[in-house]
């Protein structure tokens, strides 16, 4: 797995802990009212007004509360997900077991405990998971064996049913953890073998062009050049105007070919890097299209994504000159924070989603095709609602 998967995947991992922190928090306050309304509910069964389940329910309920207002706020950036969801899981665990026991008896403190393989069930690890829910297994048993009401009431027989039916929802709350941590891996697997494959398609790809730019340029272009040669040698003897006019051509010819070997596969690419290409492939289309392109490349370094971003700016340039009746355009290309961000705007008349599923259904799938290799390289393209014009962002994560 390459550099890329794992910090897609961690990032992924790191949202999911999040929101099963906020999901937590909330259930853990419905816990808490659920245990006032069985310390209200016990009140008649109690001699004294303040006993020591109700000193349990006042500092779970501190902690809930803290918890809350720390998981919604900023200050949110101080835990550690994976070490929160843990520690609160046995906070819970304590809290809830610790409550059952001090109070004085009865179904409703008990069912309070079946609450806990769902909050110990929001972790990602099997091994984390395993730990709690042994945990809430032994405290429900020990606090049933204990309980001066339920196995009289119910006899022995329906409070060891009782203890196997918690049982069984710890056992499925534990499967339930241990199938989401292969499902994740299996995501992980398959992801990896995506990039695997997306860095051979762009190996195969960029070796065709390459391929092509060679046969090019070692076989049309040089047999143009040598023409124009043998042309501009038989003017020199002859002048005449047919002459000049087929060495005009001839020049034009070459021009043209020496454009599309650089479009297909620019040597200055490898030779100076993306910025230096992005910058010339700029001038040529400029030229070619009689249209205004300004650049602000920011791009020094060498990255394996070099290739796709070039060719993505090649598309969009393209369909600048094809489809959107501009007079001016720019390109931006910077690199900041281990991102590479291009930006190509122009003042034509625009580009919205519909008209691109309209090019798709025509056969216009140049840039459906980039945007599916950005978004399989971990990256985004995006077309932005602006006034005039249109502009296109795209980002992609810098790779190994």
């Amino acid at each position: 797995m390459t550099e890329t998967t794992n910090t897609e995947l961690d990032a992924v991992f790191r949202i999911h802990r999040w929101r099963s922190l906020r999901v937590a928090s909330v259930q853990r306050l419905v816990v808490v009212f659920i245990m006032i309304g069985a310390v209200l509910v016990h009140t008649d069964y109690r001699a004294p007004r303040w006993a020591p389940d109700d000193a349990v329910v006042v500092v779970y309920a501190l902690i809930a509360l803290g918890v809350v207002i720390l998981v919604y706020s900023p200050a949110r950036r101080v835990m550690v997900p994976d070490r929160a969801l843990f520690i609160l899981a046995m906070v819970d665990v304590v809290a809830i077991v610790g409550f059952k026991l001090l109070s004085p008896g009865g179904h409703i403190p008990l069912l309070l405990m079946v609450l806990v393989p769902r909050m110990v069930a929001l972790d990602l690890s099997g091994r984390r998971a395993t730990v709690g829910l042994s945990c809430a297994f032994v405290a429900f048993t020990a606090s049933i064996l204990q309980d001066p009401v339920i196995p009289r009431q119910l006899g022995w027989p329906k409070t060891l049913l009782l203890v196997l039916i918690y049982g069984f929802l710890c056992g499925t709350a534990l499967f339930a953890v241990i199938f989401r941590q292969r499902y994740v891996n299996e995501i992980a697997r398959i992801t990896a073998s995506r990039d695997a494959l997306l860095a051979e398609t762009m190996t195969a790809s960029e070796r065709e062009r390459r391929e092509i730019s060679e046969a090019i340029h070692d076989g049309p272009l040089q047999d143009v050049l040598a023409a124009r040669r043998d042309v501009v040698d038989f003017a020199k003897k002859s002048p005449a105007e047919p002459l000049q006019r087929a060495v005009a051509s001839l020049d034009d010819a070459s021009r043209r070919l020496r454009e599309a070997t650089f479009e297909l596969h620019p040597a200055v690419l490898e030779q100076v890097g993306l910025g230096a290409a992005v910058e010339k492939l700029a001038a040529f289309t400029a030229e070619r299209a009689g249209i205004t392109i300004t650049t602000d490349v920011d791009h020094s370094g060498r990255n394996a994504i070099d290739p796709m971003v070039f060719g993505v700016v090649r598309e969009l340039l393209s369909n600048v000159v094809r489809h959107s009746e501009a007079t001016e355009a720019s390109v931006k290309l910077k690199v900041r924070d281990g991102t590479c961000r291009l930006d190509v705007t122009d003042d034509g008349i625009g580009v919205t989603a519909d008209a691109m599923m309209r090019r798709l259904a025509e056969g216009h799938i140049g840039l459906a095709s980039q945007r599916a290799r950005v978004e399989a390289a971990g990256g985004s393209l995006t077309i932005l609602d602006v006034p005039t014009g249109a502009h296109i962002s795209v980002e992609w994560p810098l790779q190994s």
